[in-house]
């Protein structure tokens, strides 16, 4: 629906087209109190008053917007393919912003809460892996490219013992004032600062607004 005037629940008013009641949701009765007239006043009965919303013939179910609000706020998922292994020591991109699910547009709040979780490995014994949550509008950066983005959660440390290892990793946050209607691209960085071969693998997203 995009009118008050299209709704099977709304009444129009007599002698006036442009208004009408909202009947979809029940009215919240209202006390009243009923006096005898003339002093002194004496209470002659209580009785509960109910009253509809009124509405113009362009309101929407009485939430006088002109079209219809979203009946959920989004939420995406998604699973990144096998990344490739990268060698890193200085700080690049993993290239999660260019997979599904790792870009949400916010349409009524611009709080958008988070979840980047998968399993990490490296080539080189004792080596320390620090991920961190980034995120930004327009192209999102590919995988290995130099480190771009806001910071939109804390940033993770593990320290893998020997080549064999397999660490799980999760990262959690978000941001409570992304501008509406504009699509954001999330990410994770990695660096490790021993150098060697960084493999992410089993990455998987949520992200919704709140």
């Amino acid at each position: 629906m995009a009118a008050c005037s299209t709704c099977i629940f709304w009444d129009q008013l007599i002698g006036d087209v442009s208004h009408g009641r909202c009947r979809y949701n029940p009215p919240v009765p209202l006390p009243t109190q009923e006096y005898y007239p003339g002093p002194p006043p004496a209470l002659k009965q209580q009785t509960p008053a109910s009253f509809w919303t009124l509405t113009a013939q362009n309101d929407w179910c009485g939430q006088y917007q002109s079209s219809p609000p979203p009946s959920l706020m989004p939420a995406v998922s998604g699973v990144a393919p096998t990344q490739p292994a990268i060698t890193v020591a200085a700080e690049v991109m993993l290239g999660l912003g260019l997979v599904t699910g790792f870009v949400i547009t916010p349409i009524r709040t611009g709080r958008v809460a988070g979840i980047i979780s998968g399993t990490l490995t490296s080539s080189t014994a004792n080596a320390q892996i620090n991920i961190t949550g980034r995120h930004g509008t327009g192209t999102a950066p590919a995988n290995g490219a130099p480190v771009t983005g806001q910071l939109w959660a804390t940033t993770q440390h593990y320290v893998i013992k020997t080549s064999a290892d397999v660490h799980g990793f999760t990262v959690i946050g978000g941001n409570p004032g992304l501008a509406l209607n504009m699509p954001v691209w999330f990410d994770l960085s990695v660096a490790s600062p021993a150098g060697g071969t960084t493999t992410l693998d089993d990455v998987q997203s949520l992200f919704f607004e709140l």
